[in-house]
């Protein structure tokens, strides 16, 4: 695999990433989840994302995934909602539209509540 490649597909990494993080910031009000890359730290190793929440660190590594943008999605959505207490969250007042995966899996965690 050459340079250019592994950086596109760590390009992938991230904005999948970010995508699943941000999905779940739009939709609700929760314990915080935090997603820095290895261009922004340094002590992480290259072409590699962490991914923390709570107590609970998830390092990917880019090349692992390279062509496999839809099953990374789904392994950082699984680890997320295995590492957040969504009943400590709560709906985010006023979204103009709901992810409805992560509302799902609220509801689900919150029986009850509205």
């Amino acid at each position: 695999m050459s340079d250019l490649d592994l950086y596109f597909a760590h390009q992938k990494t991230v904005q999948t990433i970010h995508g699943v993080t941000i999905r779940y910031r739009l939709a609700l009000i929760g314990p915080t989840v935090t997603v820095v890359h290895s261009e922004i730290d340094e002590t992480l190793p290259e072409h590699s994302v962490r991914i923390t929440t709570g107590d609970a660190e998830l390092i990917v590594d880019s090349a692992s995934w390279i062509d496999r943008r839809d099953e990374l999605d789904a392994h950082i959505l699984t680890w997320l909602l295995d590492h957040i207490d969504l009943r400590a969250a709560r709906p985010r007042p006023a979204a103009r539209r709901y992810d409805e995966l992560w509302m799902n899996a609220w509801r689900e965690a919150n029986p009850g509540r509205r």
